[in-house]
């Protein structure tokens, strides 16, 4: 008979393997879901530096599955930004309240997916840069900000292998600024390092599957896809901006 005092750690390691899954078809979502899921069964002090363990896993593995799609370009400038920001977001996090940071995003998210490209638009060169900053810093706040770069990713007109594979490595780099941030804050992982070796491996098998899967999406599908889940969830942190959702 299955213990009960493990249910709710096989339950997160099930959450590992179908949101790991879901961000390698569409390259984004999972790390939203899984922190939704993960407040239920942990303590809130544990959930973002958890969460971030489990999602450098999930983005590695899924870089590696298709290291060959990396854009290089994108990712020097992103990983410098992300150094940067973590430690510009350590500084801020004791000294301002972001409750209306979510519906902030939520605006910018859906107004950056759905506007007209500009014909001749201007090309920033250290765009990716500044949004390695930004999100970097506001990962320590919100657990999750991926969903700000994909916009970005989109319009750059990468392909589907090259975007979600892409976008991976970014997450890895910011994520990995985030877990440490929260290391030198003193931040114990040590208490949850079964689940974290549960979680890891579930995620791992979900990048595996995933891939295989996402070789049967089309571009047109990928695209389309992924800007509508982009927009559920800018919807989303709208609706906990207001209060509406928890």
């Amino acid at each position: 008979m299955l213990d009960a005092s493990i249910l709710p750690e096989l339950i997160l390691i099930a959450a590992a393997f179908l949101t790991s899954m879901t961000s390698a078809i569409g390259g984004i979502a999972g790390g939203v879901m899984l922190i939704a899921i993960m407040p239920s069964f942990l303590p809130a002090a544990a959930v973002i530096p958890l969460h971030g363990v489990v999602q450098i896993t999930s983005n590695v593995s899924r870089a590696l599955f298709g290291i060959r799609h990396v854009e290089w370009r994108i990712v020097r400038d992103y990983s410098v930004g992300c150094a940067i920001g973590a430690l510009l977001g350590s500084r801020l996090m004791l000294l301002f309240s972001w409750d209306n940071l979510p519906l902030i995003l939520g605006v910018f998210i859906l107004l950056f997916t759905w506007m007209p490209k500009p014909t001749g638009e201007a090309k920033w060169p250290f765009k990716f840069g500044l949004l390695g900053v930004v999100q970097a810093a506001l990962s320590l706040f919100v657990g999750v900000a991926g969903p700000l770069n994909m916009p970005f990713l989109l319009r750059e007109g990468l392909g589907r292998d090259r975007t979600v594979i892409t976008h991976s490595v970014q997450m890895t780099f910011m994520h990995a600024m985030k877990v440490v941030t929260f290391g030198l804050l003193g931040f114990a992982i040590a208490p949850y390092l079964q689940l974290i070796i549960g979680m890891t491996v579930g995620s791992i098998l979900g990048s595996w599957a995933g891939t295989r899967v996402r070789a049967y999406v089309s571009e047109a599908l990928f695209r389309h896809g992924v800007r509508i889940l982009i927009t559920l969830l800018a919807l989303r942190m709208l609706l906990q901006g207001l209060g509406i959702l928890d």
